[in-house]
């Protein structure tokens, strides 16, 4: 498996909060601006990753006019937002402000809990890991410079020049005395309660500025003026990780857009608004892979033993060796006996595009969806993993590629399937013609397209008669298209098509669908 920035991240974030990637959920996002926590139902963080926006190579508010001349300060910033998240994820307990913000200021609340929380998560990269501490203090210290300027003159500006010194002093040390007191806080609620109250009631001590490698309520939505080319430098252990993002960028984003070309070539006269890959994530995988075990192995069993092709001649002399057919073959000197417990040689090669409904209708339903997706996909890599080849996409108004054909199904593939998520209009027609597109690239006697969608083809005009074009032009391909989570009779156009009722029926009715598929074929 080749290394790439998200999976060096998703180590290291584990690494320094020491908690397992199935209880936190970790997003990659290129439309991300700043850093962002969500603490309920579940932690889930979201990082914003390098993007290129006009010319300039951007993150985390700040533009650079040259990629390779800035990449360790894109780096240095990238990494300094997964310290600083990992140190929230464990030392950072949100139920404990939930009471107290009830009523409160929404956005002075939030500023003070992060003023509490950023001082203890300082404190534990301090004790706990010191190589890192030093460099991110390094970068704190560079936009205190940058943004502190501007704080002591708007001071200046607003206080009576002979007082404007020592106003400043007396918010200094007001601070320090303040983290001195969260330091000292033990994990009783009264204490933190009372500290939240002193901070969320004194003037001055909460500023605006934000660092932009630190979650921050206020961070804004939109970028009014970006910081150009920065210039960071870190040493040691830090440096050595964000040398080995630098490493790997390069050969990531030439990955990335090999695969856009390969779409972008068969996309031409579709509505998509993009191309692009799912957000990874992880935790959510792990989760339903643990959900769904049981039915991802009754699944992928039964399928890779369904027969798809007819048995011709005498069989291999290959396969399990059956001892007792053995022994009666030589007792009998009968050749034809079949000694050999054989399977592969009844399947011949198979090509599967999995594409998935992700648009906003699906939302009552998707939870419960994803779970037989995440067992088709399971199923598929199984199936075809030695003599077949197989996609997992998704759509709304954007196609996104969960796993490509000719991709593993690794880490990044798996991850992807649980970054999935909800929103956008649904364009099935174009789904089904982009997927029938991208298995007519092989010649591939059987070929499958499994639909997962409720069937409501929204946002094109005369999106149902499209639908039922796409799918009639499939067909007389060769492709059998097998529609799931539509109501069975809605439409008679497809191969196969069937309701989702439940996990397990549905597992049982696609099984039988695929049976009989494969029989037909025959």
């Amino acid at each position: 498996m080749k290394e790439t920035v998200q999976t060096i991240a998703h180590e290291l974030f584990f690494e320094i909060c020491g908690e397992k990637p199935i209880d936190i959920d970790t997003f990659f996002l290129e439309q991300q601006y700043f850093p962002k926590i969500d603490y309920e139902p579940r932690m889930t963080v979201y990082f914003p990753m390098p993007r290129q926006i006009q010319s300039l190579n951007t993150i985390q508010g700040c533009a650079f006019s040259n990629l390779e001349d800035y990449q360790s300060s894109i780096f240095s910033l990238f990494l300094a937002s997964v310290c600083h998240a990992a140190g929230h994820a464990k030392v950072t307990d949100f139920k404990k402000y939930k009471k107290w913000m009830k009523g409160k200021n929404k956005k002075r609340a939030y500023e003070t809990f992060e003023f509490i929380e950023d001082v203890r998560v300082n404190e534990f990269l301090k004790n706990e890991f010191p190589e890192y501490f030093t460099e991110i203090e390094k970068i704190k210290e560079y936009f205190h410079n940058i943004y502190e300027k501007k704080d002591l003159e708007d001071i200046k500006r607003n206080s009576k020049k002979i007082f404007s010194a020592r106003f400043v002093e007396d918010i200094k040390n007001k601070r320090e005395e303040l983290q001195k007191k969260i330091l000292c806080l033990n994990s009783e609620d009264e204490e933190f309660i009372k500290i939240a109250d002193e901070i969320y009631d004194s003037s001055n001590i909460l500023t605006d500025y934000r660092l932009p490698f630190a979650d921050h309520y206020s961070h804004p939505k939109r970028i009014e003026k970006w910081i150009e080319n920065i210039n960071l430098s870190t040493e040691g252990k830090f440096l050595n990780n964000v040398e080995r993002f630098n490493d790997v960028w390069f050969e990531q984003l030439k990955r990335r857009a090999k695969v856009r070309k390969k779409y972008g070539g068969i996309t031409e006269d579709l509505e998509f608004d993009k191309i692009d890959f799912a957000p990874e994530n992880i935790g959510e995988y792990l989760r339903l892979k643990n959900a769904t075990h049981l039915f991802l192995k009754k699944m992928s069993s039964q399928i890779k033993m369904t027969p798809n092709v007819m048995d011709e001649g005498i069989p291999e002399d290959m396969g399990l060796l059956q001892m007792q057919a053995a022994i009666q073959a030589v007792a009998a000197q009968n050749n034809s006996i079949q000694i050999f417990e054989q399977d592969d040689y009844r399947r011949v090669e198979e090509e599967w595009a999995i594409v998935v409904d992700t648009s906003s209708s699906m939302r009552l339903k998707f939870d419960e969806m994803k779970k037989f997706a995440i067992c088709l996909g399971e199923a598929a890599n199984e199936v075809n993993s030695k003599n077949g080849k197989w996609g997992f996409f998704t759509f709304n108004n954007n196609f996104t590629i969960v796993k490509d054909h000719y991709e593993n199904f690794d880490i990044h593939s798996k991850s992807r399937i649980g970054g999935i998520e909800i929103q956008g209009l649904s364009f099935i027609a174009d789904a089904v013609k982009l997927c029938s597109r991208i298995l007519d690239r092989e010649n591939i006697e059987r070929r499958y397209i499994f639909l997962i969608t409720d069937g409501q083809a929204l946002g094109t005009y005369e999106a149902d008669k499209k639908m039922e074009e796409a799918v009639e032009s499939a067909r007389k391909k060769g492709i059998s298209v097998v529609a799931i989570g539509m109501p069975t009779g809605v439409t008679k156009i497809f191969s196969m098509c069937m309701p989702y009722e439940g996990l397990r029926k549905t597992v049982a009715r696609f099984l039988g669908a695929y049976m009989n598929l494969a029989g037909d074929d025959m």
